[in-house]
């Protein structure tokens, strides 16, 4: 997901770039638990045949969906906030906080995006400045690294002057 901000009285546009969760935690603990439930149930029921040894894995089963979900909740938690000051490109990314932060100046920074034409690859969307390149929007799909592309190039072209002016 891509959002885009603009301070009028400093001229500071900053772009957040999130990825889509389509469920917030207690939604996937929930279906987590529905899928433990289902094969409580299953294992119970083959275990009153006799079968006994399949309800330990019932419970590694549902153990194992819950890790799944939490891993892939969290890396969906990464997000990136560029920012475009008057002089400079900043680009802080992290998972609750920025963990890291790459500052480029503006008037060398360019925006590169490699738009695969296959429906299958989402290409990649790349700042540069001098020896200093960054991807960012790495989990975004298609459409939105080129909203992204848009917004950063608009952004870049926008006149030095102009923000001159509203600072």
């Amino acid at each position: 997901m891509v959002v885009r901000q603009q301070n009028s009285q400093t001229g500071v546009t900053q772009i957040v770039v999130t990825g889509n969760k389509s469920m917030s935690w207690r939604a996937n603990v929930v279906l987590a638990a529905s899928l433990g439930a289902v094969s409580v149930i299953f294992g119970g029921g083959i275990a009153l045949f006799g079968f006994w040894l399949i309800l330990p894995f019932a419970g590694l089963e549902f153990l194992l969906v819950l890790y799944c979900l939490g891993v892939v909740y969290r890396k969906l938690g990464f997000t990136e906030v560029i920012s475009l000051n008057q002089d400079s490109v900043v680009v802080e990314s992290g998972y609750q906080r920025p963990d890291n932060r790459l500052e480029l100046p503006r008037r060398w920074a360019t925006i590169e995006f490699d738009n695969p034409s296959s429906l299958f690859e989402v290409g990649t969307l790349v700042i540069r400045a001098g020896s200093k390149t960054l991807e960012v929007g790495h989990l975004l799909n298609k459409e939105e690294k080129r909203q992204l592309h848009r917004e950063l190039h608009s952004g870049l072209r926008a006149d030095a002057s102009t923000l001159a002016l509203l600072s």
